[in-house]
């Protein structure tokens, strides 16, 4: 059953295998250097020439990539081109009742395109060709004349969800966490945004389409609109308090109005990692048999985030309430999700929100190891009992509660190539028609490379 992820580990060792074996290029000597000879004259010198020193020996840096880039002279337009590339191999122990399938997976395959325009105004394009189909994720088009104050327009993450605005490319786990089912993925919208005071205030505050839980907008069903935000603090940047400086409270939240249709419900659908559908409200053949949005739409949460050294700690709560209808049913449905993470990087290296950049790159000729991290997450989604009082879920084939446990081991290579190892562990609350719906066991690992 876990073939897979055995061939995928194998074949990654073979790979820093070979690279072990490789000899390094050496480098050619400098050319000694040479007394220049001095110019006929009657008068001989008083001081003999220096002889020229050797320059200094200069150690390489930690490598600055960023992608492909073309700039004019004045920097005033330029042209970025990156990507990301992760592959994975899950399996499931345990599935006696094969629910799952064990594959190898192409789970983002992004190319990124960058822009800046008269120096002031910046072009974002993301897309994803992943899983045979190509997809829009990001179109943005942004001011820079001021840090304390921009405006966005596009496509872009909500800023509801922290956990969401944390890059692909830098993920501790191979999926994020629950939280992320209790607040909009991305969405089209107007925003401004800014850092106040060198990184004192953080924050995000715009009016968008309005996407239900989990999902993404790509074209707008009714009209009502979403306003949503994020502020985030960090209180001892400034200070003489080096285990504080990285400090990150914060709030979010969002508030609109949703109506749905037969054909575009605009409810929450969640999923577990091993992209299990666990919950659905109830959905039939016409639009008096299926649940829909109906009503006001309200988000809250609070998150946090520290790191200092090696060692880092995140944490958020979000709370989700949607007016629903089912015929002539009406109700309120309050969800529920919060995580709690911690990682420790065992070879000293300093922890990183955005990405670890390890101190010594993978390089068995000289000895580098990369970075090696440990990452342990407790997260969990609680519909509310609403759903199930008033008839909008069917409690033996919808669980109430997905609460999981992911302990896992990443290596950075270098910036550039990560592996990755997750087992998850998830159990349910009801789902079943005997009561709750089988644990999910996953195991699974990835390869990741940023060019």
């Amino acid at each position: 059953m876990l073939k897979l992820v055995s061939s995928l580990t194998a074949l990654s060792l073979v790979t820093l295998g070979s690279a072990a074996l490789a000899e390094p290029t050496p480098t050619p000597a400098a050319p000694a250097a040479t007394a220049p000879e001095a110019a006929p004259t009657e008068v001989p010198p008083t001081k003999a020439p220096e002889t020229a020193k050797p320059p200094a020996e200069v150690k390489p840096k930690a490598s600055g990539w960023k992608g492909f880039r073309i700039q004019s002279e004045d920097g005033a337009y330029q042209l970025r081109i990156g990507g990301q590339l992760q592959v994975d191999a899950w399996g499931f122990p345990g599935d006696e009742a094969k629910a799952y399938v064990d594959e190898v997976r192409i789970r983002r395959m992004r190319v990124n395109l960058r822009a800046t325009v008269a120096k002031h105004y910046d072009f974002r394009l993301l897309v994803d060709f992943a899983d045979a189909r190509l997809q829009l994720l990001d179109a943005v088009i942004e001011t820079t004349h001021l840090d304390e104050i921009r405006l966005r327009v596009g496509k872009d993450k909500s800023p509801v969800s922290f956990d969401r605005l944390q890059s692909g490319t830098a993920l501790l786990f191979l999926e994020r966490s629950a939280t992320t089912y209790a607040a909009p993925n991305r969405d089209l919208g107007l925003q401004l945004v800014g850092k106040i005071g060198k990184g004192l205030v953080d924050y995000q505050l715009g009016l968008w389409d309005g996407a239900p839980d989990g999902a993404t907008v790509e074209q707008d069903t009714d009209d009502g609109f979403d306003f949503a935000g994020r502020i985030t603090f960090q209180p001892f940047v400034s200070s003489d308090l080096p285990a504080l400086k990285e400090l990150l409270i914060g709030a979010s939240g969002s508030f609109g109005a949703a109506k749905g249709t037969f054909a575009a419900p605009q409810v929450a659908a969640p999923r577990s990692s091993g992209r299990a559908s666990w919950f659905k409200f109830a959905a039939g053949a016409d639009l008096a048999t299926t649940v829909v949005a109906d009503g006001d739409r309200a988000r809250v949460g609070g998150h946090l985030y520290w790191r200092y050294g090696p060692v880092s700690l995140f944490g958020e709560f979000l709370s989700s309430s949607q007016e629903l209808a089912l015929a002539d049913v009406r109700g309120k449905v309050t969800n529920t999700a919060y995580v709690a993470q911690a990682t420790a990087l065992l070879t000293g290296d300093d922890a990183s929100w955005s990405g670890v950049k390890p101190t010594a790159d993978f390089d068995p000729s000289v000895g580098g190891s990369g970075a090696v991290e440990l990452a342990v997450r407790w997260t969990e989604l609680a519909i509310g009992d609403e759903a199930f009082d008033l008839g909008l879920a069917d409690p033996k084939k919808s669980a109430r509660k997905a609460s999981s446990l992911t302990v896992g081991v990443n290596w950075y290579l270098n910036p550039a190539v990560k592996l990755q190892l997750d087992y998850e562990r998830t159990s349910f609350k009801d789902g079943a028609a005997d009561g709750d719906r089988p644990t999910e066991n996953l195991i699974g690992a990835r390869a990741q490379l940023l060019f």
